[in-house]
């Protein structure tokens, strides 16, 4: 049980941070910070809505214009079809972070009433291992983000259709820097998370536990 607290919980915290890549307000707040915003040539609030609606199921199709008014369709079928992909990929570890939640919540209740020092001493240590796969990700960043970028696709992906063009919607919305910053920002994100839940457990329920 100690085991799989410490897995869901973290897991959770960071399936949590990285969904904030698909709320419309962070992709607003990017607007106009990245080289390739300045090559756009759609209505680029209007993209991102239908973009993240669609991700969000508010959308069933990325068959969208140039603006509301507009009737063509701007994103290539390739653009499309691996947009489907990442819906697929991002509804799966949803799903799978609010069950590591239900999970990692019940195994903690349980845990507590048994045996309250050896939950608190599952929580102080949680950190440990995330903290490590953080620094992992952190340093393949700072070597190659071009190659984690890459490393990351090719497990996530059975196909090569997240190779786009540089005129592609996506890419001018999106580009290589747009998730090298995202992935910073949830790390950072992550790794106060795990010491917030340390400092609560430090302060709270060391003396119960001892």
């Amino acid at each position: 049980m100690k085991v799989l607290i410490k897995i869901t919980i973290p897991f959770f915290l960071l399936i949590f941070f990285a969904s904030i890549l698909t709320t419309t307000p962070y992709l607003l707040l990017s607007k106009g910070h990245y080289a390739s915003h300045e090559d756009v040539y759609f209505d680029h609030d209007y993209a991102v809505d239908r973009i993240i609606g669609y991700l969000n199921y508010r959308y069933d199709d990325l068959e969208f214009g140039l603006n509301e008014t507009d009737n063509s369709v701007i994103m290539r079928d390739i653009e499309i079809s691996h947009m489907v992909d990442v819906k697929n990929l991002y509804t799966t570890l949803r799903v799978a972070a609010l069950i590591s939640l239900i999970i990692g919540i019940t195994l903690s209740f349980v845990v507590y009433k048994k045996d309250k020092k050896s939950l608190y001493n599952t929580y102080k240590r949680m950190y440990v291992g995330p903290m490590m796969f953080v620094i992992f990700l952190g340093v393949s960043f700072m070597i190659n983000f071009n190659g984690a970028f890459t490393v990351f696709h090719k497990l996530f992906f059975t196909n090569d259709d997240w190779l786009l063009y540089s005129t592609d919607v996506l890419i001018l919305l999106l580009p290589l820097n747009f998730w090298m910053v995202s992935g910073i920002i949830i790390l950072v994100l992550f790794s106060l998370s795990l010491g917030l839940i340390h400092f609560i457990n430090e302060k709270l329920f060391k003396k119960k536990a001892l």
